[in-house]
C-alpha cells in the first residue's frame, strides 16, 4: 500500500512539473519493477554445487563449526572419511554467510555433509557436481534429433537436461524470484546469426506471430523444454516469398553461471567446460522434397527390407498373340445331272 501511495505522489509531481518527467519515470520504474532475489541463501540440508561462491549456509550450520563426510553405507559412528573446520575462531563467524564450495576441498566427496561437533548428526548441505546438456527435440516423434538431418517442415524445440534444477526450487533457495535464472541459450542459423525470435508462418497471414526465443530459461525441473518451440515454422516466408530460415545446420549453446562458477573454473581446458558450464547441439535441415527415402523394416523373425518395385509395362509390339490355325478350303462336292433319255449307258 505504501508503494502505491508513493507512486501516486510521484505521478502528481510528474503532471505538475514537466521538467521532472525523466526523473519521475526513472523513480517509478525502480520502485515498480520486481527486484532480483538471491540464490546464495541455502536451506539446511539443501544441495550446493561445486564452484558456487558466497553462499549463506548459516541455516544449516546453526552454531556448528566442523562438518564431516562419510561414504554411503558407512557407519557414522566411525570416524569420517573427511572433515572440514569452517569456523576456527570467533573472527571466522562471518564465513557462514559467505562460504564457497571449493572444488579443491569438496571434489570427490559428493552427497551429504553433516555437522560433526553437534549431536545428533544433521545435514548441513549436500555437495553435487554440476551436469548440463542440451539437445534438439522432435516434438511429433518425441525423440532426440541432435546430429541428424531432417526436412524443414519438422516441428522441433530444444531440451535441457541438468541436475542444477534444484538451485531454482524455493524449498532449497528460499529467496529466489523468477528473475534469478542463471542460464543463457543461443540459437544460431546457418549464416551465423543468433535468432532472438521465430515466426509461426508466412508474412501477411493473419495467424502468423513472432515468438520470442527462450534465451533465459528458468529451469526448476529437468528435463526442460522450450514451451513454444513447436510453433516455429521453419518454412516461413517473408513478404517477397523468400524463406526466412535457410536450409543448413542450426546450433544451440547453453551456458550456466550459478553464483560465479565461471570465475572459479576460468582456468580449466575448453573441453572440460562441456557438461559443466556449457553444452551445445546441432541439427541439419534440408528442403522437404530432398528428404532421402526411409528404410522400413517389418517386425518378424528375420527383419526384411520393404522395397517398392514400380510396375513394368510391356510395349504392345512385344505381346505374343495366340496363333490361329490356317483356314482350309473345303472343295465343293461334284454333282451330276441325269442323262438325257436318248442316251443309253453301255452295259
Amino acid at each position: 500500500m505504501n508503494v502505491i501511495i508513493f507512486i501516486i505522489r510521484v505521478l502528481k509531481l510528474l503532471f505538475m512539473h514537466g521538467k521532472y518527467f525523466f526523473l519521475a519515470f526513472v523513480v517509478i520504474m525502480a520502485v515498480a519493477s520486481p527486484a532480483a532475489g538471491s540464490l546464495t541463501k541455502i536451506s539446511a540440508g539443501a544441495p550446493v554445487y561445486l564452484g558456487e561462491q558466497n553462499l549463506d549456509i548459516s541455516s544449516g550450520l546453526q552454531g556448528c563449526r566442523i562438518i564431516a563426510w562419510w561414504a554411503d553405507g558407512t557407519d557414522t559412528a566411525s570416524p569420517p572419511a573427511k572433515n572440514v573446520t569452517i569456523i576456527k575462531t570467533l573472527d571466522d563467524s562471518n564465513i557462514a554467510f559467505h562460504y564457497s564450495i571449493d572444488p579443491e576441498i569438496f571434489e570427490g566427496y559428493p552427497g551429504a555433509w553433516y555437522c560433526e561437533d553437534k549431536k545428533p548428526l544433521r545435514a548441513v548441505f549436500e555437495v553435487v557436481s554440476p551436469q548440463l546438456s542440451i539437445s534438439f527435440w522432435d516434438v511429433d516423434k518425441n525423440e532426440d534429433i541432435t546430429g541428424k538431418t531432417l526436412p524443414l517442415n519438422s516441428r522441433i524445440t530444444y531440451r535441457v537436461d541438468t541436475n542444477l534444477d534444484r538451485a531454482l526450487q524455493y524449498k532449497y533457495r528460499p529467496d529466489i524470484t523468477p528473475l534469478d535464472s542463471f542460464y543463457t541459450v543461443t540459437l544460431t542459423d546457418p549464416r551465423g546469426n543468433a535468432l532472438s525470435n521465430v515466426y509461426t508462418g508466412n508474412y501477411g497471414k493473419p495467424d502468423t506471430h513472432a515468438i520470442a526465443f527462450d534465451s533465459r530459461p528458468f529451469i526448476s525441473d529437468s528435463p526442460y523444454f522450450w514451451q513454444y518451440g513447436s510453433s516455429w515454422d521453419l518454412e516461413s516466408r517473408n513478404a517477397q516469398g523468400e524463406f526466412l530460415y535457410p536450409a543448413g545446420t542450426y546450433s544451440l549453446l547453453v551456458k550456466q553461471n550459478l553464483n560465479g562458477m565461471e570465475k572459479v573454473y576460468a582456468a580449466i581446458a575448453p573441453e572440460d567446460r562441456t557438461g559443466l558450464l556449457e553444452a551445445s547441439a546441432a541439427v541439419t535441415f534440408i528442403k522437404a522434397e530432398f528428404v532421402p527415402d526411409q528404410t522400413v523394416t517389418i517386425p518378424g523373425t528375420v527383419p526384411s527390407e520393404v522395397v517398392t518395385v514400380p510396375p513394368t509395362f510391356l510395349p504392345v509390339s512385344s505381346l505374343t498373340s495366340a496363333t490361329m490355325p490356317a483356314t482350309r478350303t473345303i472343295p465343293a462336292k461334284t454333282t451330276y445331272s441325269p442323262l438325257p433319255f436318248w442316251i443309253v449307258p453301255a452295259a
